[in-house]
């Protein structure tokens, strides 16, 4: 993983930030005056992603994110999924059939399931480390501190995208 401003939060900060998501989110994505917004998020912006299929990929790498921690909180040294570490390696179906209420409903529900499983962490827990794929490694906190990068980023690349192609 990149070094980036979230990889020094603290799991108290990452369940703060993963609370926040579903107010800003739905910020981001608020009806036009001419109530367009469902279609407009569907519209391909300039990096060829719509705002609609940014959304859904958050979601689904949350819900990764999340079987990773409850992976290293329950086992010793698991293998986590490569996607866990790597964006690059977080390859996800068609999105052809997400509508941007389900994938809004979706982020409420994963980003308050995530941070439930942040909060339920024992601090003792935190450095416990898994095995990713392909040979890497990844501590607890890391994999909390990504789920909140990810939300971040992608929320800058919704706002992006609707800027333009709205």
């Amino acid at each position: 993983m990149v070094e980036n401003a979230a990889s020094h939060l603290s799991p108290g900060d990452a369940v703060v930030a993963m609370r926040t998501w579903p107010r800003r989110y739905r910020a981001a994505f608020a009806p036009r005056d001419d109530g367009s917004i469902a279609e407009i998020s569907a519209r391909l912006g300039p990096d060829g992603v719509s705002a609609l299929e940014l959304a859904v990929q958050t979601v689904r790498t949350w819900v990764l994110l999340e079987k990773a921690l409850h992976d290293i909180r329950l086992s010793d040294s698991p293998t986590l999924h490569p996607a866990v570490a790597d964006p690059s390696a977080r390859v996800w179906d068609s999105y052809a059939t997400e509508t941007l209420d389900s994938a809004l409903d979706q982020i409420d529900d994963t980003s308050a399931s995530l941070a439930d499983a942040i909060e339920a962490m024992p601090s003792t827990d935190w450095t416990r480390t898994a095995n990713v794929a392909g040979g890497t490694e990844i501590n607890a906190l890391s994999v909390a501190q990504e789920a909140v990068r990810v939300g971040a980023d992608n929320l800058r690349a919704i706002e992006r995208t609707l800027a333009v192609v709205g």
